[in-house]
């Protein structure tokens, strides 16, 4: 990346890799920002039960560059609600064997949140909770999204072709899912929590502060929400106090790869957007000066490129937001991979979907991970 920036190693604790056959075009993007490592989080998905195939093929070809962060399995929880605990549970410690480093949470966006009806509270995830925290096993979870998706005024038209607007009372309030969040962490003091884009607090850095000071276990990713520089644009003084106070609780992240999550696998990665998230991050992080985002950028914002100011941190605070944070929590390096459990896995999955598909063989991320990870 250009070398306007620090020369901090850095760690993206938030890369979205949804697609195997796209890893070389991700490699090149991480070695041009001259990222040290990345870790990259799955998400659940209904046709291939989630991403982790792809996450387990990067780290097999990467061992040393990248921490994954695996996503849930629901379809033991659809096919029998009443095993959901234990089902749900019971996943910690498989990831763990596998080498995932962390789990990754969406389940808190409203619109996956309205499709599984499940609280974060509720029965279903008690014993993920109580493993999670047993083990000492970091969590990415995003929370919510930006206050103005609940208010049919105020909602972007970019936000509603995305199926984003949540105003229509069909899908839990911003503030219940607070405060479910908020029954857990009381329940378990001591989780290894991530909370990705800023846990949506970037208009109100007072509430984001108590939140902090209330839970000392846990950390505000900095992947960018659309509103979130903009909001830490209105007091520059305030942002910069808090960014500085609480350094040792901010963690740098990009979110590159989220628009390839719908996209076919043969696609290419968009490497203007990739490059262009991350440097909007690095020039609020580093400059001291208002800036425009990149050409390719806006629609990634959904806003004007333009409004954008730097708060220019010093290099300690930079060095702790940009690696050493994320490594105090997901430890200095990737755990191994151990590929007979994750041959396990991949075997297991590839079935589940065959059967789903009423026996018939699947060619299915799984089973193609699969035969590639046995071929090498």
């Amino acid at each position: 990346m250009d070398s306007e920036f620090a020369a901090i190693p850095v760690v993206d604790g938030h890369i979205h890799f949804p697609h195997a056959e796209q890893m070389d075009g991700f490699v090149a993007v991480m070695d041009e920002q001259q990222l040290a490592r990345a870790n990259l989080v799955g998400t659940p998905d209904l046709q291939t039960i989630s991403h982790n195939p792809a996450l387990i093929y990067f780290k097999a070809h990467h061992p040393q560059r990248v921490y994954i962060s695996g996503a849930l399995d629901y379809t033991q929880v659809w096919v029998d609600p009443a095993r959901a605990p234990e089902a749900v549970a019971s996943q910690i410690a498989v990831l763990r064997s596998i080498g995932f480093d962390g789990l990754k949470v969406v389940e808190g966006k409203p619109m996956v949140r309205k499709m599984l009806g499940i609280p974060f509270d509720g029965p279903e995830y008690a014993g993920m909770w109580a493993a999670l925290e047993e083990q000492g096993f970091p969590v990415v979870f995003h929370v919510a999204d930006p206050e103005e998706f609940w208010d049919a005024e105020r909602c972007p038209d970019w936000a509603r072709d995305h199926g984003w607007f949540y105003g229509d009372g069909t899908y839990p309030l911003k503030e219940d899912l607070y405060a479910e969040v908020g029954h857990v962490l009381q329940r378990h003091p001591h989780l290894k929590i991530i909370f990705a884009h800023f846990y949506f607090l970037s208009a109100d850095l007072q509430r984001a502060a108590e939140f902090l000071d209330a839970h000392p276990s846990v950390c505000f990713d900095l992947t960018p929400g659309v509103e979130m520089y903009l909001n830490f644009g209105q007091d520059l003084t305030v942002a910069r106090d808090f960014f500085c106070k609480y350094a040792d609780r901010l963690v740098y992240g990009t979110d590159i790869g989220a628009s390839a999550i719908d996209q076919d696998p043969t696609q290419e990665l968009d490497r203007p957007e990739s490059l262009g998230r991350a440097w909007v991050v690095r020039r609020f992080l580093e400059s001291d000066g208002p800036f425009s985002a990149p050409e390719g950028v806006g629609h990634w914002l959904g806003m004007d490129e333009e409004g954008f100011h730097g708060i220019a941190l010093p290099l300690d605070v930079l060095e702790k937001i940009y690696h050493a944070n994320f490594e105090r929590v997901f430890g200095p390096a990737p755990a191994p991979l151990n590929r007979a459990a994750a041959l396990a896995e991949l075997e297991r999955m590839a079935a589940v979907i065959d059967a789903q598909a009423g026996g018939e063989p699947v060619d299915s991320p799984a089973r193609r991970v699969a035969r590639r990870l046995a071929e090498t």
